[in-house]
């Protein structure tokens, strides 16, 4: 039938960050001291911080070893609970919302995005695959950037319950654009999550390589190699399924 349909990563892919993941949740949670202090409640913003990483990379190391997504409501509901047990759902409610909040407006297109969909979407059905804890972040950032109006499906980790590289989310995606495998191609900018997952799910793949360095692929040999998402349109002209 010939390339009928491309899946994309959103976060590295689509989009990037004006400033480190890292600084984004801590900005958000220095946000939630005045409350904390204002409620009576004595914690330093040290403290507040060291917490709240070591929670994080234990509950990020579970979903990366595990390929399952726990909703941010979820652990980041057990990491205010477990240090403030009298006001946690008003406090789960603030650092929530501003943790989204921050996360969406700090996401940005790359420079070509808006070009380069535009272009495909008069030839191929397009859609998004992509990791993350909260389906809210992700459908937040696309309609503020204005990159649902190119999109067939979003699927989101936090909705599906699994993270790629696991195959269902994949499948799950290809069913929900009406493509099949042998008709797509996925677009990414992670070996492990993106191009590993695509193989799994037999699906084309095509890895955005931004710094242009020469990993050694092994098992993950993506078919198509860019540098950047301006030279995908012409890439996928190069190749016949």
């Amino acid at each position: 039938m010939g390339l009928r349909a491309l899946l994309f990563d959103l976060g590295g892919t689509l989009t990037r960050r004006d400033i480190e993941d890292r600084v984004i949740d801590e900005a958000a949670l220095r946000s939630l001291m005045h409350y904390l202090t204002s409620r009576g409640i004595k914690i330093s913003e040290q403290d507040l911080l060291t917490s709240y990483w070591a929670h994080y990379n234990t509950i990020h190391d579970l979903r990366e070893r595990f390929m399952i997504e726990i909703p941010m409501s979820v652990w980041l509901g057990t990491f205010v609970y477990r240090l403030f047990p009298k006001n946690a759902s008003d406090i789960l409610k603030i650092v929530e919302a501003r943790i989204v909040d921050s996360r969406v407006r700090s996401a940005i297109p790359f420079a070509e995005t808006i070009n380069v969909l535009e272009e495909l979407q008069s030839k191929y059905l397009l859609g998004i695959v992509t990791n993350t804890s909260s389906d809210e972040v992700a459908q937040k950032i696309l309609r503020s950037l204005k990159l649902n109006r190119f999109l067939e499906c979003v699927i989101t980790s936090a909705e599906f319950g699994v993270r790629k590289p696991y195959p269902g989310i994949f499948l799950y995606a290809l069913r929900k654009i009406c493509a099949r495998a042998e008709d797509a191609i996925f677009v990414g900018d992670s070996l492990t999550h993106d191009i590993m997952g695509a193989k799994k799910s037999h699906i084309m793949s095509c890895l955005i390589n931004h710094e242009g360095t020469k990993p050694s692929y092994k098992s993950t040999q993506p078919d198509l190699i860019v540098e950047n998402l301006a030279e995908l349109p012409m890439a996928l002209e190069s190749i016949s399924l």
